[in-house]
């Protein structure tokens, strides 16, 4: 009878230990891992807020005016209007007007398969977008050439990327279609 009851008590340690202890010992582990990649993944917050103050007080230590210049260089957000008025005024220095306008904005959407995909972008890369601008300006050879000088002076940077000059029906000057392509940055975070 003794020895049945000992063996009574080991089966039931062995049960407890198989479906008890072991499962608890393994649920233990699986938290102890995610306690573990918290700890990462709270480090690399951590390292990220330097990294961010670091560049908070680099930004801080640029004047207005040079952050402005930087805004105008490569602005924040593909502003179509924006950048129509701004050529529109360059041309109005000269006589010209900007007579019909189209844009187009690559922001980085591609399309595949009917649908859009969105593409990861890192600075070797494309961290920027384009605007390409299509637009028709008539008059004088000599003042477009004063309107291109000024576009390409302009800080705001802009390719030239396709012109068609025509001469004009009633012979006042030339007709100009013009193809240019802006930037803007895109905010990836």
């Amino acid at each position: 009878m003794r020895n049945l009851f000992s063996f009574f008590i080991i089966l039931v340690s062995f049960l407890a230990f198989f479906f008890f202890v072991k499962p608890q010992y393994m649920e233990t582990k699986q938290i102890e891992a995610k306690e573990k990649e918290y700890g990462e993944v709270l480090m690399n917050a951590r390292k990220l807020q330097e990294v961010r103050d670091d560049l908070l007080k680099k930004r801080k230590s640029f004047s207005k005016a040079d952050l402005s210049r930087l805004e105008k260089l490569i602005p924040e957000s593909a502003d179509n209007v924006k950048l129509v008025m701004e050529l529109q005024n360059i041309a109005s220095k000269y006589g010209l007007s900007i007579q019909s306008a189209s844009s187009e904005k690559d922001d980085g959407l591609t399309k595949k398969k009917g649908r859009n995909r969105k593409v990861n972008f890192d600075i070797q890369t494309k961290d920027y977008g384009t605007i390409t601008l299509s637009f028709t300006i008539t008059g004088p050879y000599q003042s477009f050439l004063s309107f291109l000088k000024d576009v390409e002076d302009n800080i705001r940077i802009t390719d030239v990327k396709d012109l068609t000059i025509s001469p004009v029906d009633n012979g006042s000057g030339y007709q100009y279609d013009i193809s240019l392509e802006t930037y803007w940055v895109k905010d990836n975070i």
